[in-house]
């Protein structure tokens, strides 16, 4: 009988039934995946072959050797064999997309992205459904790989080739907007520009046409389509530039936006679009600053520690390996070169006196390696070395090691220092903060930028032709999450530059949704209206903008009306401010908005929030608090709930992020998860309550018939797994509660 219906569509994933396609050569495929299922894959590839003497150019046995040869890590086998595939048929579609799929695995995302683009357009309109998941792929690599905006773009494919949603896409999708490493111009929402008034029919066709390609994602098609036309329209030098940046194309999407940001005049979307081009520009050579190991052989090891230990303007900082990315490299003695002696008080103390390093002294047992940074001070830092070394290195020129280059601004705007021990760590905070405040005020202005042409912001602004990249630049600085940013006097940099404030925000006519995401925290608050403040506080949210998510948050709990009109629950708007403020290390005010949070829920609701409002005030309290004091509680809360599955649900949830539990997939049994409680029961056993409750279910026996944990009665394991004998049920034969299903 055969092992594939006739009438099913073929395995090979031409799209023809299976009985017009590959049927002859069945007995081969399935006799290769025999021979490789048992470990055979030369035995495997024999046997394709063997099939393709009889069949050349057959789909199945060429995408099958291909699969074969990809888990061979043979990737340019394969490619040629998928080749030969699309040598006969163009449009193959599971040949395509395997072929994608060793483009990014092999070559990277920016070759992935270009041959999607070449897979999209192969495929027909009613078969791109089928590339539904590889879009999804694609896109996740492309966020792996920082190309956040190409990402986000690729995952909304997803929708629009599938015709729904799916929980993976919008998981990845939320990954991206919500994570704070991400800026508010990489996770923008881009649409491409319409068609201008006043074009001649063929060039509005020709646009259009573009424009359809574009909405379709097939936007290498659209950027050939909007080149020749951006010459004479500014619009299409705009879509070029967004096509490009969604096909990952970096460089080539600067130089198209940058052309048209010179066109359109100091305009607030030239600025927005300029701070993404910082962002995305790819560094010159002359950008970057060589980081490098000069070594020399040595004569006395003793003399030259004795020589460093005994300079006050040397940190000694131990033992570690000479190469951290080495798991086999030798431990050496490490010493820190600093601007200046190291002080010997640890109150009062001001950033610009706390020493800086400006080089690492390695010293092996027959090498020494001085550990630079090529930024100008070299010589100095050698002769300097040599100086303090003297006898005790071979007076040689030192070989030179090489490791990867560092962006000049990035060195400029960060430091290593060393500050005298027994330092209050809220010290080390403020000293922190003061001195990225510090670097903002008096060293960026001074400091070459590549967007600048390689001028400093103070020659720039004096020469006048750069508005548009320094507005950017510093509205950049402004949304930054840093935490110096409240110690700049952001109006008084601007007036240092000769930059006016950036435009108002008209609270009565903004239309919150199509307003650009950076530029959400210009938005009067106070002054909206329910509708467009439940707006901004649901568009802060999904992009996690905190300083706007809070001002919003804060104004909707004072207008009960907004979350109603909205739909907003006030768990969420008061939970939101749990966490902003807890994460300032605010603890005194966060548990106010538990305590406020509670008593907004409507009466329906309040049992049901009750275990994420305990939840959250037991978090908080075990970021601040020893265990004694918070762990009884916990053994409370799930005493508490213990009846609850929806609750234990949610506690299981809180207890993973804490690191109480963890879970694995079980490797025996696929639709089951090993949970793994044995932190949280050596917490309960520690420090939960000693007494119980009439029904014996308080403290560390809180656990039964509740969260069951390793060693408890129900258990009496490790690891307990849904379904498995170990925590099938309790002492009065109740099942555990905690079980979390697959999918």
């Amino acid at each position: 009988m055969a092992a594939v219906d006739p009438y099913s569509p073929c395995p090979c994933g031409s799209g023809q039934k299976f009985k017009w396609c590959c049927n002859k050569v069945e007995a081969h495929a399935e006799r290769a995946q025999r021979l490789f299922a048992s470990g055979q894959p030369e035995a495997a590839i024999k046997a394709l072959d063997e099939g393709l003497r009889k069949d050349p150019g057959n789909a199945w046995l060429l995408t099958r050797k291909a699969l074969i040869q990809v888990r061979q890590n043979q990737p340019e086998a394969a490619r040629q064999s998928l080749d030969l595939v699309l040598e006969k048929n163009p449009k193959h579609v599971g040949a395509l997309i395997l072929k994608t799929r060793l483009a990014l695995e092999t070559e990277g995302p920016v070759a992935g992205v270009a041959q999607f683009q070449r897979t999209l357009s192969a495929t027909t309109p009613e078969n791109r459904k089928g590339l539904a998941g590889l879009a999804r792929v694609v896109g996740v690599v492309l966020g792996e790989h920082g190309r956040y905006a190409a990402a986000l773009k690729h995952l909304a494919l997803v929708p629009m080739l599938f015709s729904g949603q799916d929980d993976e896409t919008g998981s990845s999708v939320r990954l991206i907007e919500r994570s704070a490493s991400v800026t508010p111009w990489q996770k923008n929402p881009y649409t491409p520009s319409p068609p201008p008034g006043g074009l001649d029919s063929p060039a509005r066709e020709r646009f259009n046409e573009a424009l359809s390609w574009a909405e379709q994602g097939l936007w290498s098609v659209a950027a050939s389509a909007f080149e020749p036309l951006a010459a004479e329209v500014v619009e299409a030098e705009r879509n070029l530039g967004l096509c490009r940046l969604w096909l990952a194309n970096d460089a080539g999407a600067v130089e198209a936006l940058r052309r048209y940001i010179t066109r359109v005049g100091a305009t607030t979307e030239a600025v927005d679009l300029e701070a993404l081009c910082q962002e995305i520009a790819p560094l010159g050579p002359d950008d970057l600053v060589a980081h490098v190991q000069l070594i020399w052989p040595l004569r006395d090891r003793e003399g030259l520690l004795q020589a460093l230990r005994a300079d006050t303007t040397v940190h000694e900082d131990g033992r570690a390996p000479i190469d951290p990315g080495d798991d086999n490299a030798p431990e050496v003695d490490q010493f820190a070169l600093l601007d200046r002696p190291m002080l010997d008080r640890t109150e009062g103390l001001r950033p610009e006196e706390v020493p800086k390093v400006v080089g690492r002294v390695l010293v092996g047992q027959e090498i020494v390696a001085l550990e630079i940074y090529d930024d100008g001070r070299r010589d100095g830092l050698v002769g300097r070395f040599a100086t303090l070394a003297g006898a005790a290195i071979t007076p040689t020129q030192p070989r030179s090691k090489g490791f990867e280059k560092v962006a000049r601004m990035t060195l400029a705007l960060s430091w290593d220092w060393r500050l005298p021990k027994g330092v209050d760590p809220e010290e080390v905070v403020r000293l922190d903060r003061e001195q990225g405040a510090l670097l903002i005020r008096e060293t960026w202005p001074k400091t070459p930028m590549p967007f600048l042409g390689g001028r400093t912001p103070l020659q720039a602004a004096g020469d006048g032709d750069a508005v548009v990249p320094l507005r950017a630049a510093v509205s950049r600085l402004e949304r930054t999450r840093e935490p110096w940013r409240d110690l700049v006097d952001f109006a008084a940099l601007r007036a240092t530059l000769g930059l006016e404030p950036e435009p108002a925000i008209d609270p009565e006519t903004v239309d919150i949704g199509r307003l650009h995401l950076a530029r959400l925290a210009l938005v009067p608050v106070e002054r909206l209206d329910d509708d467009r403040l439940a707006a901004l506080y649901t568009r802060a949210r999904r992009a996690m903008i905190t300083d706007v998510l809070e001002r919003a948050a804060r104004a909707m709990v004072d207008r009960p009306a907004a979350q109603t009109r909205a739909g907003v629950d006030p768990s969420a708007v008061h939970s939101d401010l749990v966490m902003l403020t807890a994460r300032r290390g605010e603890t005194a005010e966060a548990f106010t908005w538990i305590r406020r949070g509670r008593q907004a829920d409507p009466a329906s609701r309040r049992a049901a929030n009750a275990p994420m409002w305990d939840m959250l005030e037991v978090r908080l309290r075990a970021q601040t608090e020893e265990p004694g004091t918070w762990v009884p509680e916990l053994a409370v809360i799930l005493e508490r709930h213990g009846e609850n599955p929806e609750a234990n649900q949610m506690i299981m949830l809180n207890l993973m992020e804490m690191g109480l539990i963890n879970v694995a997939p079980n490797p025996d049994r696929p639709d089951d998860i090993l949970v793994d409680a044995r932190a949280l029961q050596m917490l309960l056993t520690e420090y939960g309550p000693k007494v119980t409750t009439a029904a014996g279910r308080l403290g560390v026996s809180a656990t039964r018939g509740g969260i069951w944990t390793p060693g408890s009665e129900t258990g009496g394991g490790g690891i307990w797994t849904p379904g498995s004998g170990a925590g099938g049920s309790s002492a009065g034969g109740e099942k555990p509660k905690l079980i979390i299903p697959r999918g």
